[in-house]
C-alpha cells in the first residue's frame, strides 16, 4: 500500500494543469415513499478545463438531514471511474443514506468541498416524499439496503408434493461481493439443489415496500416433505461486502434470512397398497418372449416415466409362479431435477427361469399413485402373460430311465451256467476296414463339411434376410429419421422425438441384431464396441437417444432442434464406415 499513499499524496500536492474542479451529484430516487431509503452521492471530481493548485486535507460540510432518518454515511477519497471511452477522476466521495419521516417536498442543501481556503459546493436537491404503498412489506429495520430471503413456491402442499425454495439476496448498493453463506439443510425434506448452468442465476430489480432492490438467486433448492405437519425452513446467513473498489476496501455485512413455515398435509384415504408415489406417471411393460423351454430365462423390463418423486420410488410388485427361480431386478434411472420438479424415468428388468413345464400366469404389475392434477389415487397396471414351458428332452430321458428302473426284478440269485459252445466268424465276415466299415467312419465327418459349405453359401446368398436387413439398415433407418424431420419442420416436437428413436433403434436392430428388449447404455455401447464402432461416435449415439428420451416428459427447445436429427444423421453414417459386418 506504499505506493498507493505515495500516488495520493503527489496527486493533493501538486498544481493540476488544464483541470477544474465541480462536484456532481447522484440520487437513486428523487421520489421516494414514506420510509423508503434512497442514496445520496456527492464526487469531487475534475472537468477538465482550467488550472487548479491542491495543498493538505479535503473537508466535507454536510447539510442539515434532521428531516430525514439518518440511515448510513460515508466518505473518503474515491479514485478512478471508466465510462465508455471517458476517464473522471474523483478526489473525494461522500455518501449518504436517508429515510424519509413524512410526506411532503423537500430541498436538501448543498455539499460542499473544502480544500484549503477553497469551497466547492454541489447543487441542491429536491426530494418529493409520497405515500407508503398498500398491501407491502417494508424492508428489514436493520439495515433496508441489503437483506436476506428465503421465497417458497407455495406454502401448504400434501405429503410427496413438492415446493421450490429460492434463497435471494435484496441490495441497494452499487457493488456487493459474497464472502461467505452458510445453508442449512432443511430437516424433514428430501433435498435436491437445482442447478444454475454456466451463466448463473440472471440479477433481476424487485420493487419491495415502494423501494427498488438488485435482486441476486444464490441458491434454488427442490423439496419433497417425508412427514406431515408444519415444517420450518431454516434461515440462510451471509456475510458480504459492499462497495468495494480499487481505492477502498468498502463495508463487510453479515445478514440472516427468514425462516418460512410449510404446512403439510396427508393425503385422505389413502389405499392399502399405496406406493408413496406422488405426480403424473405413466408405465411401459414387456416381455422377452411368451413360449420357451425348461431352464431357459424370461426377461420383464417395465418402465415408469413421469414427474414427480421418482427418486423415492421403491421395488415394483411383480410375483413370479413357485416354479421359477427368480433375481432381484436390474435398475436404470435418468432423472432430472427443475423448477417444476423431478422428472424423468426409472427402469426394471426381472429375470424369471422355470425349472418344470407347463403354462403359467406372469403378473400383473400394479403401481397405485397420487395424481397431483385430479387430486385422485390412480392405479397403473401391466398386462397379465401368458407363457408356455416346453419340457426338457434331457430330463424326459432321466424321467424315463428312473421308470424303466423300478420295474427291473431279479429273476435268480444264483451263478449262472458257463456256456458251453461259441459261434465262430471268418475274416472276411468282419466289419473292420470294410467299405461301410469305411463309410460310418468318415461319414460325420463328410457331413460336418457339406453343412458347413452349405451354410457359408446361404449366408453369401442376397437374399438371405438377416444379411439383406443388415446391408439395409441404414436405409431403413434414414427413412424413418426424414418422418422426425417432417415431424420437427410442422413442430409436432413429441412425435419428432419418437420417430428419431425409432430410427435409431432399428439401426442397432438391423445392423447388429439387438431386440428392444436388452437395450441400454451398457449393452449399446458394449455391442458397438465390440463391432469396431469408435468410442467418440458411440458416446455421441448414446447421447442423442438420451436427449430424445429425457425430452418426452422435461422438453426443452434444444433437445428439438435441427441440430439433434443432424447429429442422428451423421452418427449413423459414421458407424456404418466403422462398423464391421
Amino acid at each position: 500500500m506504499k505506493w498507493l499513499h505515495i500516488i495520493v499524496f503527489v496527486v493533493l500536492n501538486t498544481c493540476l494543469f488544464g483541470q477544474n474542479l465541480t462536484v456532481k451529484v447522484s440520487a437513486t430516487t428523487q421520489n421516494p415513499s414514506l420510509n423508503e431509503s434512497f442514496k445520496l452521492e456527492y464526487k469531487l471530481v475534475l472537468d477538465g478545463s482550467g488550472s487548479v493548485q491542491i495543498n493538505g486535507r479535503i473537508g466535507v460540510k454536510k447539510p442539515d438531514f434532521s428531516k430525514f432518518k439518518l440511515v448510513s454515511e460515508k466518505a473518503g477519497r474515491s479514485g478512478f471511474n471508466f465510462g465508455g471511452f471517458d476517464m473522471e477522476m474523483a478526489l473525494h466521495q461522500y455518501t449518504v443514506v436517508l429515510q424519509p419521516k413524512k410526506e411532503g417536498k423537500y430541498i436538501i442543501d448543498p455539499v460542499s468541498f473544502q480544500i484549503g481556503g477553497t469551497e466547492y459546493k454541489s447543487q441542491p436537491v429536491t426530494i418529493h416524499v409520497g405515500a407508503a404503498p398498500k398491501g407491502q412489506v417494508s424492508a428489514p429495520a436493520t439495515n433496508p439496503n441489503l437483506f436476506g430471503k428465503i421465497q417458497v413456491s407455495r406454502s401448504s402442499i400434501f405429503k410427496g408434493e413438492h415446493i421450490i425454495t429460492t434463497a435471494k439476496i435484496y441490495s441497494r448498493y452499487n457493488r456487493l461481493s459474497l464472502n461467505e453463506s452458510d445453508f442449512p439443510m432443511a430437516d424433514g425434506f428430501w433435498n435436491e439443489e437445482i442447478k444454475s448452468g454456466k451463466e448463473g442465476w440472471p440479477v433481476k430489480t424487485e420493487n419491495v415496500g415502494g423501494v427498488m432492490y438488485n435482486v441476486y438467486t444464490v441458491k434454488k433448492d427442490l423439496l419433497y416433505p417425508q412427514k406431515t405437519g408444519e415444517l420450518k425452513i431454516p434461515p440462510f446467513s451471509a456475510t458480504l461486502v459492499a462497495d468495494r473498489s480499487f481505492f477502498n476496501n468498502g463495508t463487510q455485512i453479515k445478514i440472516k434470512s427468514n425462516s418460512p413455515t410449510i404446512k403439510i398435509k396427508s393425503i385422505p384415504n389413502e389405499p392399502a397398497n399405496f406406493s408413496g408415489m406422488v405426480g403424473t406417471f405413466s408405465m411401459d411393460a414387456e416381455i422377452s418372449k411368451t413360449e420357451l423351454s425348461q431352464d431357459e430365462g424370461v426377461d420383464i423390463r417395465v418402465k415408469i416415466k413421469g414427474k414427480g418423486n421418482l427418486q423415492q420410488m421403491g421395488d415394483l410388485p411383480l410375483t413370479f409362479p413357485l416354479d421359477f427361480d427368480t433375481y432381484d431386478p436390474q435398475k436404470e434411472e435418468k432423472i432430472v431435477s427443475s423448477t417444476s420438479g423431478l422428472s424423468g424415468y426409472k427402469t426394471f428388468n426381472f429375470l424369471g427361469i422355470p425349472r418344470t413345464g407347463g403354462e403359467f400366469n406372469i403378473g400383473p404389475i400394479e403401481l397405485v399413485y397420487f395424481n397431483t392434477k385430479s387430486k385422485q389415487f390412480e392405479t397403473l397396471t401391466s398386462d397379465v402373460w401368458k407363457i408356455k414351458v416346453n419340457k426338457s428332452v434331457d430330463n424326459n430321458a432321466v424321467g424315463s430311465n428312473t421308470v424303466d428302473q423300478q420295474k427291473v426284478t431279479v429273476l435268480s440269485d444264483g451263478i449262472r451256467h458257463i456256456r458251453e459252445s461259441s459261434v465262430l466268424f471268418s475274416k472276411d465276415q468282419l466289419i473292420y476296414r470294410s467299405w461301410y466299415f469305411w463309410l460310418l467312419y468318415l461319414g460325420p465327418l463328410l457331413l460336418v463339411l457339406i453343412f458347413s459349405s452349405v451354410n457359408k453359401y446361404l449366408k453369401k446368398r442376397p437374399n438371405n434376410e438377416r444379411i439383406t436387413r443388415q446391408k439395409k439398415a441404414a436405409k431403413i433407418a434414414l427413412s424413418v429419421l426424414e418422418e422426425a424431420k417432417s415431424n420437427l419442420h410442422n413442430n409436432r416436437m413429441n412425435d419428432f422425438h419418437e420417430s428419431m428413436l425409432s430410427g435409431l433403434f432399428s439401426y442397432l436392430k438391423n445392423k447388429i441384431q439387438m431386440e428392444l428388449i436388452s437395450m441400454n447404455k451398457e449393452t449399446i455401447q458394449t455391442s458397438l464396441a465390440s463391432k469396431g464402432a469408435q468410442e467418440e461416435t458411440i458416446l455421441v449415439f448414446i447421447s442423442i437417444i438420451e436427449k430424445c428420451e429425457i425430452s418426452q416428459y422435461a422438453p426443452t427447445s434444444e433437445l428439438g432442434s435441427e441440430e439433434l436429427y443432424n447429429s442422428g444423421i451423421d452418427t449413423i453414417k459414421k458407424l456404418e464406415h466403422e462398423l464391421v459386418n
